[in-house]
């Protein structure tokens, strides 16, 4: 396994990925932030690739034998808006705190440990930035990624409900900490 800086060229298979786990919600009727129509998007992925801080997990596909990229997520320092609704319990300046967005698992390679490989590098690197805090946040009705990060020690630290894509769908947006061992 191995986890990279995406390039151009992998803009297309993260984009498959997120969309992958849009339809997957939707199925399976779990009411979230993502949209096919208005996040994650394209635009999304292309801003991702020029700040520079869309990574990619690839691993060999056991059929094939060739690399394949299996899940994706945004790193960097950004905290949106609605951050400051939540009552973080570690105090931390922006550049104290390491930001976990966007973050999926292609659908037909999950439960096979490569979120739990994906959070390690994003604590490992949170150590090497000297960040004394991880944050992230997912929605109040998405039982599994909750379930997820709480195994890996993350803790709720509020809720806020909002519109985020302008849609008229409100969803309750929790936000999550976990301290970096720095």
């Amino acid at each position: 396994m191995l986890i990279r800086k995406a390039t151009l060229a992998d803009g297309k298979r993260c984009l498959e990925i997120y969309n992958g786990v849009c339809d997957w919600e939707a199925q399976n009727t779990i009411l979230t932030a993502w949209d096919k129509e208005f996040y994650p998007t394209m635009e999304t992925v292309s801003s991702a690739l020029s700040r520079d801080d869309l990574f990619v997990l690839e691993d060999s596909d056991k059929t094939t034998g060739k690399n394949q990229i299996v899940a994706c997520g945004i790193i960097n320092q950004e905290q949106p808006d609605f951050y400051q609704k939540y009552n973080w319990t570690i105090p931390a300046t922006v550049q104290e705190a390491l930001v976990l967005h966007t973050f999926a698992v292609d659908t037909n390679y999950q439960g096979a440990g490569y979120g739990r490989f994906f959070m390690n590098f994003y604590e490992d690197l949170a150590r090497k930035k000297g960040c004394k805090v991880l944050r992230l946040d997912t929605t109040l009705t998405n039982l599994p990624a909750q379930s997820f990060y709480k195994k890996l020690g993350f803790r709720i630290t509020g809720q806020f409900e909002c519109d985020p894509n302008g849609i008229g769908t409100n969803i309750v947006l929790l936000g999550l900490e976990k301290p970096s061992v720095v």
